[in-house]
């Protein structure tokens, strides 16, 4: 018997979902670990939460009780969702880019970013999903309120 057979004779043994549970789980393994590769080399230790569809990765375990924080991450869940995901990024990269230079400081370019502002500026309104327009962080694009 040679290698393709046996995995094939194995597969039959062996029912399709634990073959798949197996491959979830490494996947799984795979994608936190490379996460907190991620978080590591460029968020280093400024992050309280962060949004990266479909996971809110928090510093602290007991910041799950943070409705604020939750709420603002989930903001950016939708702006995400609005944005397919594929937009959501490069966009926010730009923009950072842009209003870093623009600020003279990577901090308030981060904090002036229109998907940060409306964050920001409705993390407190725990309501603000449900009466969210879309598309609404295009109102912050321009505005003259800036986050410091």
């Amino acid at each position: 018997m040679n290698g393709p057979f046996l995995l094939l004779w194995s597969a039959r043994l062996n029912p399709w979902p634990k073959n798949q549970e197996i491959i979830q789980y490494i996947c799984k393994k795979i994608f936190l670990a490379g996460m907190i590769i991620v978080i590591r080399h460029f968020f280093y230790r400024n992050y309280v939460g962060l949004c990266l569809w479909p996971f809110i990765i928090l510093r602290n375990p007991s910041l799950r009780q943070d409705r604020t924080l939750i709420n603002h991450e989930r903001i950016h869940f939708r702006q995400q969702a609005e944005l397919l995901l594929v937009f959501f990024y490069p966009l926010y990269l730009l923009e950072w880019v842009l209003k870093s230079g623009w600020y003279g400081s990577f901090y308030k370019g981060y904090r002036n970013i229109s998907f940060e502002r409306e964050a920001y500026l409705q993390q407190q309104n725990l309501n603000y999903l449900e009466e969210r327009r879309p598309f609404q962080f295009l109102n912050y694009l321009f505005s003259k309120h800036v986050i410091c």
